[in-house]
C-alpha cells in the first residue's frame, strides 16, 4: 500500500466518516473518496463498510489498520526523535498508568521530567491488561506502567519489573465483614472485580482455590477503581487491593483492609514498552525519572 494512503485510513478510522475525515485532514469529501477506492483497489479487500452511521473496518480493514496505525506512529516518532537529537524541547510523551502508578509513582517522576525537559508534552492515559496493551503494540502508546500481564498477553512487549505491591482485601470501615479473618468467612460476600475479566482484578479467585474453597462471582465489574471504591464504601461490598495504594485512597475513602489471615500473591508492576521499538530521547528520558522514582518507594 502506498505511504500517502496511510493517514487517511488512520483519518477515516478515527472520525468514523468521510465527511468528518475530509475536515480534519483539510481536504474535499470526493477526493477522500477516490483515494479510499484506490487503497482498497491497491490491496484488493474492502477496507471500510458504508453504514448509514458513517463507515465501519472490515475484519480485514482491522488488521490493515493496525499496522497502518504502528507506522504512522513510527513515522510521528522519526520527526521527534530527530529534533530531540537536535536539542530541541519538541513532541510528545504518551503515558499510560494504572492507578497506582498514576498516584504513587508519575507525579514525582514528572517533577523530575520536567527539570530537563520543559517543553516536553507527557500525555497520560489510564488502563489496565488486557486493554491497555494493544495501544502499547499500534504504538500510540509508549510507556505503560501497572500489573505485569500473564506471558501469552505480553507478546511484542518488553518487560521491565519495578516493584511489588502486597494485595489486601478492602470493605467499608463499617462493614461486619472486618471481623472476618479467613477467605471462608467472605465465600458470600457481594465482591467487585476491577478490570476486565482476565485482568488484574481477576486474581481475588485464585487464592480461594489455593485453599481448597470456591471461588465466589464477582457480581459487579468495574473498569474505574475509584467507581469500584464508591460502591466498596457505600455498599460495604469488597475487592482485592493493592496495598501500596491503600494509605492514599483512605484520605478520601472511608475503606479498610479485612485482616484475613490467608496469604495473597503479591502484584509486580512493571514499566512496559514496544519490543525492537526504542523509546525517543524524551520518552527515555521519562523511563529513567520512573526508575528514579520507584526506588525511592
Amino acid at each position: 500500500m502506498k505511504a500517502q494512503y496511510i493517514q487517511i485510513l488512520v483519518a477515516i478510522a478515527d472520525h468514523g466518516s468521510l465527511r468528518a475525515a475530509a475536515a480534519a485532514l483539510g481536504k474535499s469529501q470526493p477526493a477522500l473518496t477516490q483515494a479510499l477506492r484506490q487503497a482498497e483497489d491497491e490491496v484488493g479487500v474492502a477496507i471500510f463498510a458504508r453504514t448509514s452511521r458513517g463507515v465501519e473496518l472490515t475484519e480485514i480493514g482491522e488488521r490493515i489498520l493496525t499496522r497502518a496505525r504502528t507506522i504512522t506512529s513510527e513515522i510521528n516518532r522519526l520527526d521527534e526523535e530527530v529534533a530531540q537529537l537536535r536539542g530541541e524541547q519538541v513532541g510528545a510523551v504518551h503515558v499510560c498508568v494504572s492507578p497506582l502508578a498514576a498516584t504513587r509513582i508519575m507525579p514525582r517522576a514528572l517533577t523530575l521530567f520536567r527539570r530537563t525537559h520543559p517543553n516536553i508534552d507527557v500525555r497520560l492515559s489510564s488502563g489496565l491488561f488486557p486493554g491497555a496493551l494493544r495501544p502499547l503494540r499500534e504504538g500510540r502508546t509508549d510507556i505503560l506502567i501497572g500489573p505485569t500481564p500473564p506471558a501469552g498477553m505480553a507478546r511484542e512487549i518488553t518487560i521491565e519489573h519495578l516493584i511489588e505491591t502486597p494485595i489486601q482485601v478492602v470493605t467499608s470501615a463499617e462493614s461486619p465483614l472486618l471481623k472476618a479473618r479467613s477467605l471462608g468467612e467472605l465465600t458470600h460476600a457481594q465482591w467487585i472485580m476491577i478490570g476486565a475479566p482476565g485482568g488484574p482484578g481477576d486474581i481475588f479467585r485464585q487464592p480461594f482455590i489455593d485453599h481448597g474453597l470456591a471461588p465466589p462471582h464477582a457480581t459487579t465489574t468495574s473498569e474505574s477503581y475509584f467507581g469500584a471504591l464508591a460502591m466498596v464504601e457505600h455498599l460495604g461490598a469488597i475487592c482485592t487491593f493493592p496495598a501500596l495504594l491503600l494509605e492514599e485512597m483512605q484520605k478520601t475513602s472511608r475503606i479498610a483492609p479485612i485482616p484475613i489471615r490467608e496469604r495473597i500473591d503479591p502484584l509486580t508492576i512493571s514499566l512496559m514498552t514496544r519490543a525492537g521499538h526504542p523509546l525517543t530521547p524524551a520518552a527515555d528520558a521519562l523511563a529513567m525519572c520512573i526508575r528514579r522514582r520507584v526506588s525511592s518507594l
